[in-house]
């Protein structure tokens, strides 16, 4: 009889997705066997499902079209000539990448490293040196296609730290610098430590790493070489972290496969990561609070009192009216009178705010309110620009298939500057409403930046200049620019989230574009300029319908506040 072998397979090696997002998600994929609850499919989740396929088809189509600028010649003058080999995916694969490394091919697409306990993949490596064959000189730089901003303009004292090499010139430019930074996601980061730990291993290290895509929105798709050393600092951390034994809520929940087998245990616990998920809860379970019910004994102001709203179900409490029902932007830079004792009945009635009393009438009747929204793609930019006034809904957009170089923002820009000379001319105030104004402010100052000046003949035959980053800047510095999410994060406790798809129905707004949000509009964006144009028509009336809806849904929450957010209940600190 032969002996039974008991040796235990060795250890799977860590790869960048174990060390970024939910730890406990990548334990339990280890085990081979779990008791894990089917997760039940909602309408919900098949939506979710069809936007992520379509997302990820996206996403492997733009990376084609990155792979086929790669260089197939060398250009006028060039010393060396460009190899390419592509490693298929397969069993194999990390000897094939290594094969072609020895080889000396400068551009190995698809390349799969392993050495010990790292394993990673990366789109790209990219010979460094400008030697031919083995020679030893071998130098290696791993690139990863993001589909975020690569790089950004110098903050304060920061140094420049980036090459730029266009896509034909890979393997044949050492690189330009350029006063930029290099910006890389944890994913993208953790790809590019891992390989760049691997290839040091080797020997064949260049020193660099690279990130391919945009600094901006309108800058075209580039490669943007930074040195290797700055992400390892990162990596480390990332190692040190302890394996969780128990989990944790973080954002990636909501769409993990282990998703029913870890609530049932977080609802069961009561776990503190329910309402504060992620790095929120890190300082209560060094406290000693793991649990929203010893959140809610704790007696920690506030937090415990949050605690117990969310055991019962609440969504959010209102903060003392004394704390920021006062405050003047509210009000259109009127200072707020108290009203009358008989019209803060309604508030205590818990009327709607369709029925229930409004202070400052008079003074409101002098200021004219106007709410916006914006949606952008990470890479063309914004694409609709929607208002409100109260009355009309007025959309600029830009639904072509090569783009509009920011006519639409130049329109919009227009529309705005016409409303603010008409109400100044009426002797009116005039404030204009975003939710949460970073998106926004970011936009309109990439625009500026990129065409100020520009002047854009319109399909009526009127023109419309786009303004510049001067005055931009003064008009969102300006009292006519206001942060609504501001106000209602000073008004308003949350359990959850603060967004406006939390807030709006508390001031009794329904959506009417049920499962679309932010991912789900870049998809019906793509498919409004590249599909057939039934399709794209479709698309492009249910994204303005979704703008529509937060542009509204911003001045059901201003109206809400103003009466001082009646229906929920009041936090007691």
């Amino acid at each position: 009889m032969c002996p039974v072998d008991k040796r235990e397979d060795p250890p799977a090696p860590l790869t960048p997705a174990d060390v970024v997002g939910c730890r406990h998600r990548a334990v339990l994929r280890r085990v081979k066997s779990i008791n894990t609850p089917e997760r039940m499919r909602t309408l919900q989740d098949l939506e979710n499902q069809i936007q992520y396929l379509s997302h990820h088809i996206a996403e492997q189509a733009r990376r084609q079209k990155i792979l086929a600028q790669l260089p197939g010649s060398p250009r006028r003058g060039d010393k060396v000539r460009p190899t390419r080999i592509d490693i298929s995916p397969g069993p194999n694969a990390v000897e094939d990448t290594l094969e072609a490394m020895a080889r000396g091919i400068r551009l190995i697409t698809g390349a799969v490293l392993e050495e010990g306990a790292l394993s990673t993949t990366v789109d790209i490596l990219l010979r460094r040196d400008m030697g031919h064959g083995t020679d030893p000189t071998l130098a290696y730089a791993p690139l990863v296609i993001s589909g975020h901003s690569v790089a950004r303009r110098l903050r304060g004292k920061q140094a420049a730290d980036c090459l730029v090499i266009d896509l034909s010139a890979l393997s044949l430019s050492h690189g330009v610098e350029v006063p930029l930074r290099h910006r890389a996601l944890a994913g993208d980061s953790q790809r590019l430590a891992m390989a760049y730990t691997i290839l040091s291993v080797w020997g064949v290290a260049s020193g660099d790493v690279g990130l391919i895509g945009r600094a901006g929105a309108a800058d075209p798709e580039r490669c943007y070489i930074f040195p290797g050393d700055s992400l390892l600092p990162g990596l480390l951390t990332a190692l040190r972290e302890p394996v969780p034994h128990a989990p944790s809520r973080v954002k990636e929940c909501s769409y993990c496969e282990y998703h029913n087998h870890c609530r049932a245990q977080l609802l069961e616990r009561q776990d503190v990561s329910l309402m504060l998920p992620g790095d929120r809860n890190r300082a209560l379970r060094e406290a000693g609070i793991r649990t929203l019910p010893q959140l809610a004994e704790a007696q920690r102001g506030e937090q415990s009192a949050l605690a117990e709203a969310w055991m019962k179900g609440e969504t959010a409490l209102r903060r003392p009216l004394r704390r920021w029902i006062t405050d003047t932007e509210l009000w259109g830079g009127y200072q707020f009178v108290m009203p009358r004792r008989g019209d803060l009945t309604a508030q205590k009635t818990g009327q709607t705010p369709e029925t229930s009393a409004q202070p400052m009438q008079e003074q409101l009747a002098n200021v004219i309110d106007i709410d916006i929204d914006m949606e952008a793609h990470p890479q063309r930019g914004t694409f609709l620009w929607g208002t409100f006034d109260g009355a009309q809904y007025v959309a600029f957009g830009d639904f072509s298939s090569a783009g509009d170089e920011g006519a639409h923002v130049a329109e919009f820009w227009a529309w705005i500057q016409a409303r603010v000379a008409s109400a100044a001319a009426s002797g009116k105030r005039l404030r204009v409403w975003v939710y949460a104004e970073q998106g926004e402010n970011y936009w309109l100052r990439h625009y500026a930046r990129k065409f100020g000046g520009r002047a854009y003949t319109l399909a009526d035959a009127t023109t419309v200049t786009m303004p510049t980053l001067d005055e931009v800047n003064r008009f969102i510095a300006s009292e006519q620019w206001c942060d609504l999410f501001r106000i209602v994060n000073n008004a308003v406790a949350g359990t959850g989230s603060l967004g406006l798809k939390t807030v709006a129905p508390l001031a009794g707004f329904q959506f009417s574009q049920k499962g679309v949000d932010g991912r789900a509009a870049i998809t019906l964006y793509e498919q409004a300029i590249r599909t057939a144009r039934g399709t794209a028509q479709a698309a492009r009336r249910t994204l303005e319908r979704y703008n529509a809806d937060d542009c509204v849904a911003n001045s059901y929450v201003r109206t809400w506040l103003r009466k001082g957010a009646p229906g929920i209940p009041q936090c007691p600190h």
